[in-house]
């Protein structure tokens, strides 16, 4: 079994990285079926995160170590009062007391209810945006006129080609991103979305580097013979497909519209799409409006105040 540097592992029967054990760790991801939380999804950012899969018993955990603390993105396999007890006893033993360190994400309506029956209590975190797909690979109607004028404009105005991205496409999805950060930090200054964004290169690398080991599909589109977007994505569940990262060129319009919608039409056996959150930033939020969500689920952190 690969090592792994968690403090005080002893605690449990057994700890391995989660990227070795990507069939037995799947399982804890999917609370709800629609919700994002997913492996390819934590996997890509372990140059910011250790994530390992520790067992105690029949109970599984995933436990997030950054620097020298821990927290658990997603709750403890089986949800109950014992496995909760046993990830917040696991914390107070690396994290020692402090308010907003240990804590476990990923929470649903339902799981949040029970928690505060045992006596944690819990935040909302993030909302996620989910839609029909069928709406999106299709635009019909009056809601979507805005975003089929956007598509229609960049065809007449572009020569648009979108394929499967291949390994030789790294690097010109490096200098987009590049790009990309350049143009969304004029915007972001200031905010926490700034902070994330500078954070997030390696993950994109991560994610279309190895991605497809994990499970990840990824696309592309060239405008003219120039790479100006790309998308990656991964199964949540048998009816809901993630989109995890979306990079354009910002200043060509049309092109995200294009780039999601067609991406939406290459996973034609889903019924849904998971958009993922949008990062505590309004502008964001309000541009997911935009593809009029079919749902909303919101979710929630216990997190101890004392």
């Amino acid at each position: 079994m690969p090592a792994i540097r968690l403090p005080h592992a002893d605690f449990f029967d057994s700890v391995e990285p989660l990227d070795s054990a990507l069939e037995r760790a799947s399982s804890l991801f999917h609370p709800a079926p629609s919700l994002s939380a997913s492996l390819p999804a934590f996997l890509m950012w372990q140059d910011e995160f250790a994530y390992a899969l520790a067992s105690q018993g029949a109970a599984s955990f995933v436990v997030a170590l950054y620097g020298r603390y821990v927290y658990f993105p997603v709750p403890p396999k089986p949800f109950t009062l014992e496995t909760f007890q046993a990830a917040f006893e696991f914390m107070k033993k690396v994290n020692g007391p402090g308010v907003g360190i240990s804590r476990v994400e990923g929470l649903t309506e339902d799981q949040k209810k029970r928690a505060e029956v045992w006596g944690y209590p819990t935040r909302p975190t993030l909302v996620e945006y989910i839609y029909d797909r069928a709406q999106m690979a299709g635009l019909h109607g009056d809601s979507y006129r805005a975003k089929r004028a956007e598509i229609n404009h960049l065809l007449k105005n572009h020569s648009v080609v979108l394929r499967p991205y291949r390994q030789s496409d790294l690097k010109a999805c490096g200098e987009l991103f590049e790009l990309w950060k350049d143009q969304r930090l004029s915007i972001l200054k200031g905010e926490m979305g700034e902070r994330m964004l500078l954070s997030s290169q390696k993950a994109h690398f991560r994610a279309l580097h190895q991605g497809e080991d994990w499970g990840m599909d990824a696309w592309v589109v060239f405008l003219e013979n120039r790479l100006a977007a790309y998308t990656v994505g991964s199964t949540i569940s048998p009816d809901t497909y993630g989109i995890y990262l979306e990079v354009t060129d910002l200043t060509v319009k049309g092109l995200s519209a294009y780039i999601f919608a067609n991406a939406c039409r290459q996973v034609e056996n889903y019924t849904f799409i998971n958009a993922g959150d949008a990062e505590g930033l309004p502008r964001l939020a309000e541009s997911k409006e935009y593809w009029h969500p079919c749902r909303r689920p919101q979710l929630y952190a216990v997190d101890p105040r004392t």
